[in-house]
């Protein structure tokens, strides 16, 4: 049975570029603005960095140089803007699909792995962000492609790898699910009496030197080389996202039934399933490349799945999709290697149905249809043995959510009409009165108005409503982007306060409606 849809199947040269292509249109066309949150931060700090103002302090992003450096200095040679900036993201998802496609085998279909890997939503949704998990994205990949070449080039595979984990952890800390890996490599290759010890002497010494390093610097400027370890945290404080504040129930529901739903909710499952074939295959022939990425797969997923965010108690991690990210080139890359398994087996279809299904009837209970039809077309594809162009058949499944997550971001957000809204309003030369915004607008302020200290400083967060009421002049502004009511739904509490306020000591003077934005100027009663 052919493995791949052209007659040329197994050169990567044509699917690298029609993979690159994807990702360059979907990072033109896809943007769809600023998240209003972390991003701020990496976008600010890199911009600072290169100006010679950052400042590391105990904030625990402060020390993600990997994160906002790069990103500072993309700013700093193009332009300080958020698309622009998140360039980086894509040279990270370019370098990564480059590393995936080297490795694999020559009877692998590379158009398997390009659909996998490119077609993600949060993979996607996040290469037009300046997030440190997508450019963690390269690291975690460089880990096992870096072990494949352990025989071959000792040493230029122990630079590789400690390298990727030593820039991962400079860019987050996630990278330390794959601490274990080199360890379970040697347990591995021990089994099979054939370790290369020159890597491993290697891989020891220069993982010293580079720790030894980085601990160093910490000594020396904070009198402390654990201050990082400390900032970490400090940094995962207990919040709604935690969960050994909440019971031993809560966090066996977080150890056993939340995970599996996270992964189908946000469309992680198809990729765990359709990984599964590769893993049968390794039980069955263990093996370079597959051997590297399956056990990069099972770090990753037990450090998701069980690793605890706190080293005095234990308190699992709290499965932000974001961070899921990483999963997926080394997921897709295991699609690829199992591709043919399946189709060959009806027993692992069966299973594979089973799963699917699985995922089907979770989503069914959560009453997320779309999640459901696009779960249920791969049944089909699972029992139809012989559909003609197979690969092509799930490129075309795996591409609709990655489309119409384009359109459903732009209706939902509409940035453009409300950034277009808001530069108005704080350039209008007739009226510069305050402006009471949303508070994340506020907070992303140095964002929006770069190097604008007067536009900045017309805008007050309707947080501090209660403080800043008796300084608001006889006739100010608000300004209110109602995507607040999807990301930050807490903040209708101070919209229902403002709203009191406005109807209690203001009156209406003239308001302008759009899709997403509502403006009004009022006059003190």
């Amino acid at each position: 049975m052919p493995i791949a849809p052209t007659t040329d199947r197994n050169n990567p040269r044509g699917a690298f570029a029609a993979g690159a292509a994807f990702l360059l249109a979907y990072w033109i066309f896809g943007f769809d603005g600023i998240t209003f949150s972390d991003d701020v931060y990496y976008l600010l700090a890199g911009k600072k960095f290169w100006e010679g103002t950052m400042e590391i302090n105990e904030y625990h992003f402060s020390t993600r140089w990997g994160a906002y450096v790069p990103a500072g200095l993309a700013g700093w040679l193009l332009s300080f803007d958020p698309h622009t900036v998140s360039l980086v993201s894509l040279l990270s998802y370019l370098g990564t699909l480059l590393l995936l496609l080297r490795i694999l085998p020559r009877d692998r279909s590379p158009w398997v792995l390009v659909f996998w890997f490119c077609t993600q939503v949060y993979l996607l949704h996040f290469l037009t962000k300046v997030y440190p998990d997508s450019l963690l994205v390269f690291w975690v990949t460089l880990v096992p492609f870096s072990a494949i070449f352990r025989y071959e080039k000792p040493f230029l595979a122990a630079l590789g790898l400690v390298s990727a984990l030593f820039f991962g952890f400079l860019t987050k800390e996630t990278i330390v699910f794959l601490a274990a890996f080199p360890v379970l490599l040697f347990v591995l290759d021990w089994k099979d009496k054939k370790p290369n010890l020159s890597f491993y002497g290697y891989l020891l010494a220069m993982g010293f030197l580079f720790g030894a390093t980085y601990l160093a610097y910490f000594w020396l400027k904070f009198g402390d080389p654990l201050y990082r370890l400390q900032s970490l945290q400090a940094g995962h404080y207990i919040s709604e996202y935690t969960y050994a504040d909440k019971g031993a129930w809560v966090i066996l529901k977080r150890l056993t039934i939340l995970p599996i739903l996270t992964f189908v909710e946000r469309s992680y499952w198809l990729w765990l399933v359709f990984s599964l074939p590769a893993w049968v295959q390794l039980r069955k022939k263990q093996g370079s490349p597959g051997l590297e990425f399956g056990l990069a797969s099972l770090c990753l997923l037990t450090g998701f799945w069980a690793m605890s965010t706190n080293l005095a108690f234990y308190n699992p991690l709290y499965l932000n999709p974001r961070h899921l990210i990483v999963l997926v080139p080394i997921l897709a890359f295991l699609v690829s290697m199992g591709w043919a398994v399946w189709q060959e087996s009806l027993r692992i279809r069966k299973a594979m149905v089973f799963l699917v299904a699985l995922g089907v009837a979770v989503s069914l209970l959560q009453q997320d249809w779309k999640m459901v039809g696009f779960q249920a077309s791969f049944v089909g594809i699972l029992l139809w043995r012989n559909l003609p162009m197979k690969e092509w058949a799930v490129a075309l499944l795996l591409l609709i959510p990655a489309f119409a997550s384009v359109y459903y971001q732009g209706k939902l957000k509409a940035y453009p009409e409300f950034l277009d809204a808001l530069k108005s309003e704080v350039g209008n030369p007739s009226d510069q009165s305050p402006i009471l915004v949303n508070n994340f607008v506020h907070f992303s302020r140095e964002v929006l108005f770069p190097d604008d200290a007067s536009a900045q400083s017309l805008l007050l967060p309707i947080e501090k409503l209660d403080s800043v009421r008796t300084q608001l002049p006889q006739q100010f502004r608000v300004f209110i982007y109602d995507y607040y009511q999807h990301a930050y739904p807490k903040e209708q509490l101070d919209i229902d306060k403002l709203r009191d306020f406005l109807s209690q000591e203001a009156e209406l003077v003239a308001e302008e409606r759009g899709h997403r934005v509502w403006k009004g100027t009022f006059r003190r009663k």
